[in-house]
């Protein structure tokens, strides 16, 4: 196996292993009647077949796309640890395909979207508008290319500014499933999106950006807080839990998020889907109180 923070390679046989897994959950090598047992080996399987692939694939309703990856990224210091599909992602895009009434339609800000796997979901799912914002330059254009890539992919169409031409973040936008998402750079705590944008928000999406060792937690609640303000919007974020030394992250996110009146709930595995939701991995909706 791997360290999910090196990501470094696995053996032919590791790789062989995990999509055999991937691939046929139901029959494994392990004789066992325990369905926790199973699931846990079965977890084995979508959380590393593809983490090592120069292309991701992931599957919507069906519907499959792939995004580029670019390995080490944060090892070589090019992109941060945005430039690959992490597993808490696929458990909140699998999650929102369960419950697709909660994007469809909707307004959508993907914060700290990396490779873009997620604002290219939402879409797929039925969202209004998505806008696809990191704080990396690199990552953005990592994101771009995937979103261009995913639209042909999906037999989509190039649209030219649908929404808020005069705002020049805003020059670029491409049309998934008739929803025109724009990718742009925003980085927590420093940039600002447009008043337009702030204003008609109706989700936020935040896929495993909780990693107070690489980024301090109180920008990215600033920029939920600012994003919240129809009394019906709230985020949904993917954590997954590693070890901090100096405190816990569940712990001071919810303590910065009250701060702001903000109130977290931990959604239940019972409302996951029922082989993308594993132990380390919460899902929280955000909201006003």
């Amino acid at each position: 196996m791997t360290d999910p923070l090196t990501k470094l390679p696995f053996s032919p046989a590791a790789r062989a292993f995990f999509a055999a897994l991937d691939l046929n959950p139901s029959s494994q090598t392990v004789n066992t009647s325990s369905s926790l047992i199973k699931k846990r080996i079965s977890t084995l399987g979508w959380r590393n077949r593809y983490s090592q692939d120069e292309s991701y694939p992931i599957t919507v309703h069906s519907r499959q796309f792939s995004v580029r990856q670019v390995q080490r990224g944060e090892i070589d210091e090019t992109y941060g640890t945005g430039a690959t599909v992490w597993p808490a992602a696929v458990v909140l895009i699998k999650y929102l395909e369960k419950h697709q009434q909660l994007v469809k339609d909707k307004i959508v800000v993907d914060l700290g979207a990396g490779t873009g796997v997620t604002s290219i979901a939402a879409a797929m799912l039925g969202a209004k508008q998505v806008v696809c914002t990191d704080g990396e330059d690199s990552v953005v254009s990592l994101a771009r290319d995937n979103v261009r890539s995913a639209q042909k992919q999906l037999e989509a169409h190039q649209c030219d500014n649908i929404i808020s031409p005069e705002s020049s973040m805003r020059s670029d936008c491409i049309l998934i499933d008739n929803c025109p998402i724009h990718v742009q750079k925003y980085w927590w705590g420093k940039d600002r999106l447009d008043e337009d944008t702030i204003g008609r928000v109706d989700v936020v999406l935040v896929a495993d950006c909780v990693l107070p060792k690489l980024y301090p937690i109180g920008p990215l609640v600033d920029a939920i807080d600012q994003l919240l303000v129809s009394p019906d919007a709230f985020a949904l974020l993917s954590y997954e839990h590693r070890h901090f030394a100096e405190y816990d992250p569940r712990d001071k996110f919810k303590e910065l998020a009250l701060a702001k009146n903000l109130l977290l709930t931990v959604i239940s595995m019972e409302e996951q889907d029922s082989v993308y939701s594993v132990d380390d991995i919460e899902l929280w909706r955000v909201q006003r109180r």
